[in-house]
């Protein structure tokens, strides 16, 4: 039995398992959590192009939504006036 064919029929064990259950889900959970070691998530090293584009993104950053106005409508309808003119 592959490890990958173990994990899926654990966790087709796992789901079989009544919802309402909360006693046999937490001993589960408990097992998983003391024999599962959780694989820490650490801080990749950037390379210095990474941390150039990195400080890039953060200096940038809402740039572009600062400059827009709080009611473009009202600015189209001001500029398709003043291009076409007075509408009746």
């Amino acid at each position: 039995m592959t490890a990958l064919s173990m994990k899926r029929s654990s966790l087709n064990l796992i789901n079989q398992i009544d919802d309402n259950d909360t006693s046999l889900i937490e001993k589960v959970y408990m097992f998983l959590k003391t024999n599962v070691p959780i694989k820490k998530k650490e801080e990749e090293e950037l390379t210095s192009e990474q941390k150039r584009r990195l400080a890039l993104v953060d200096e940038l950053c809402g740039a572009f939504s600062a400059c827009q106005t709080v009611d473009w409508k009202k600015d189209k309808e001001e500029y398709m006036l003043e291009k076409y003119g007075q509408q009746d």
